[in-house]
């Protein structure tokens, strides 16, 4: 029996590819996080876009089956155009599910590109079936994080070779930071003068023992500039969404002020 009280409008943008007017059933992976997830029920009220055409509707559910969803979806309209900034982080693989967490986060914050790489303190070391079925993974949940926020595009997620590898693949980025903790630049400063101007951002991160020097100067050498987060020194996991959050925050900070 379902107690959950009235049906309700929900604030909660649902992306539905190929959408038109009318009755749809919606099954599998997203079926089930209407019906499991967000426990959509009869009445119910979202907004429907589709992230290829940019196109957005109400829809409303109709029933709610054993693992999918049927929702009628009213007359489309052109969604409201968004412009994001490319925003690279690049992550040192880490122990355990740690790049789980960070890949989820920076989804979430707003990352066109998350790239991880093994470096020379990465406790973890994958041959290449275990490194494709890891970046697999990672996909996944980059493409689960991208519809439970709202996003209409999932970040590409890659796993290349090496660190200079994974450094050239934020070539295209106009203000790349290495984040290392022997840095004595503050992050701050030239961050918002990026954020300013509107440029591509790139991200660097080492895993739980740190980048070494060796790599620093590499990065530098891709011209990369070094910075610090301050004088704590964060979990490679906490570093992302520190980051990230601050880039979100600041980057809507700039867009109001020149609306």
């Amino acid at each position: 029996m379902d107690r959950r009280g009235p049906a309700v409008v929900m604030d909660r943008r649902i992306p539905i590819v190929g959408l038109s007017m009318g009755e749809r059933c919606l099954q599998g992976a997203l079926g089930h996080y209407l019906a499991r997830v967000l426990r959509l029920r009869a009445g119910d009220v979202f907004t429907a876009f589709d992230p290829q055409s940019g196109r957005e509707g109400d829809a409303r559910t109709v029933r709610v089956e054993r693992g999918s969803v049927v929702v009628r979806i009213a007359e489309l309209r052109q969604g409201a155009a968004i412009v994001r900034r490319g925003l690279t982080w690049v992550q040192a693989i880490a122990k355990g599910d740690k790049c789980d967490a960070i890949v989820r986060d920076a989804t979430e914050l707003g990352a066109t590109h998350v790239v991880v790489a093994a470096t020379q303190r990465s406790v973890v070391r994958l041959d290449a079936p275990r490194a494709a079925a890891r970046t697999a993974r990672w996909a996944r949940i980059a493409e689960q994080a991208a519809r439970q926020c709202g996003r209409s595009d999932a970040p590409l997620v890659e796993f290349p070779a090496d660190w200079s590898e994974a450094l050239a693949r934020a070539d295209a980025a106009h203000a790349r930071f290495c984040l290392w903790e022997g840095a004595t630049v503050p992050l701050a400063q030239p961050l918002f003068e990026s954020l300013a101007r509107g440029a591509d951002l790139a991200f660097a991160c080492g895993p739980e023992g740190g980048l070494d020097e060796a790599e620093v100067a590499l990065a530098r050498a891709h011209g990369w500039r070094a910075v610090s987060l301050g004088p704590r020194l964060l979990r490679t996991e906490t570093i992302a969404a520190a980051v990230l959050g601050a880039v979100e925050i600041w980057s809507r900070w700039f867009e109001d002020a020149t609306e």
